[in-house]
């Protein structure tokens, strides 16, 4: 059911949004962006009733937001060099990895896949939005892990 999936997604992002807008550490504008973009997608696929899968592995994806705000609690405390930190950042970047890479990739290919069944009576334009949408989130995705793998090779030769 999309009620749920959406529920569940919405209320992350919007709780998520609220932590960088009060931290202006963490207020990036296209975080925000992305966050907007995605809550918006839900209230039409919920008035719709379309695309639920897509929202459940998009919820799932979100489980390495969870170790990125450790991550942040920890540097934002001085602990940026504590056994902490070294468990968290490589499990935040296989997390991403395993979720927003390739999980978000599978569905992406799965959606592809049953195309011709996409959006039967949601107007074409509408579907097509969403689906660029879900395209965009995963090239943000891309550029994110591209990011993490940089920072995880620099930290190693500092180390």
């Amino acid at each position: 059911e999309i009620k749920q999936t959406n529920l569940l997604f919405v209320s992350f992002l919007l709780n998520d949004l609220g932590h960088m807008l009060l931290s202006p550490a963490l207020n990036d504008t296209a975080l925000v962006i992305h966050h907007l973009g995605f809550i918006g997608a839900s209230f039409i696929c919920a008035s719709y009733r379309f695309l639920p899968l897509p929202f459940s592995w998009l919820i799932c994806g979100e489980a390495s937001t969870i170790l990125l705000n450790v991550r942040w609690g920890l540097l934002a405390s001085g602990r940026a060099e504590t056994t902490a930190m070294r468990v968290v950042e490589p499990a935040f970047a296989l997390l991403f990895a395993l979720a927003r890479v390739i999980g978000y990739g599978a569905g992406l290919a799965h959606l592809w896949f049953h195309r011709e069944r996409v959006g039967e009576g949601v107007p074409s334009g509408v579907v097509r939005s969403l689906l660029l949408l879900l395209l965009a989130g995963y090239a943000l995705n891309l550029s994110w892990m591209r990011k993490i793998v940089a920072m995880g090779r620099s930290r190693k030769r500092r180390a």
